[in-house]
């Protein structure tokens, strides 16, 4: 009877060795699957400075990665991203230094063409989130949370549909400020920044909010955007 026991015992460590090395191995081709893109030049819209930090970003990790901790997945960090999640549609976006994420606070997100170049939506899904934080963490420390109400979503999206507006998202009219073209031609948009919830290092679980986050925020400038494209 001992002897069965002592079998079981080993099974069961032999399992959950088993389960943990298949857990390492599945992060480990995630961080090399987002590195070769990276270096390939899938992320064109990235400039020298920000790739240098990334490869720098690399380096650190690989000498002191036994020192780093990442809060993502804390309950406060969970709380604040997912909060009111049934209400609202849920993005998050990368950036190098908090200087950048201060100014997306207070002057909204810029964004080239589409959104989703560089905005994640989130799902309440910690997997889902931790798969797409690891493929996009090297971006920078502050991740930038934007929430925009489900109301504003569906309303402007059922007004383009009506409008039979096909190159456009309801994003890209919930800005009061006009568009412009950058150096490379590209369409710039200025989400609100109402719709910054805030941001949170990641490293450190700090938290930031925006003192004027309303996801509800609906601008008479939105309704003339949609306007002019109509016209």
């Amino acid at each position: 009877m001992a002897t069965q026991i002592v079998l079981l015992l080993l099974i069961v460590a032999l399992v959950v060795y088993s389960v943990y090395l298949q857990v390492q191995l599945t992060r480990k081709n995630i961080f090399i699957e987002s590195t070769v893109k990276r270096l390939s030049g899938i992320e064109k819209s990235r400039s020298m400075e920000e790739m240098m930090a990334f490869l720098a970003e690399i380096q650190k990790i690989s000498r002191y990665s036994s020192y780093f901790s990442n809060k993502l997945l804390e309950k406060e960090t969970t709380d604040f991203i997912y909060e009111n999640f049934n209400e609202m549609r849920i993005y998050m976006h990368y950036t190098m230094e908090e200087a950048d994420a201060k100014n997306i606070i207070n002057h909204g997100f810029r964004f080239a063409d589409s959104f989703y170049k560089t905005a994640l939506p989130v799902t309440k899904d910690n997997l889902d989130l931790k798969i797409k934080h690891d493929s996009r963490k090297f971006f920078g420390d502050y991740l930038i949370i934007i929430c925009i109400s489900n109301d504003i979503v569906n309303y402007y999206s059922m007004e383009i549909e009506k409008a039979g507006i096909k190159s456009h998202s309801f994003e890209n009219f919930l800005t009061e400020v006009s568009p412009s073209r950058n150096e490379n031609s590209d369409l710039i948009y200025q989400l609100s920044n109402k719709f910054i919830k805030g941001y949170v290092n990641h490293k450190t679980g700090e938290i930031v909010k925006n003192p004027e986050f309303n996801p509800w925020y609906n601008s008479p400038v939105f309704g003339k955007n949609l306007e002019l494209l109509k016209s």
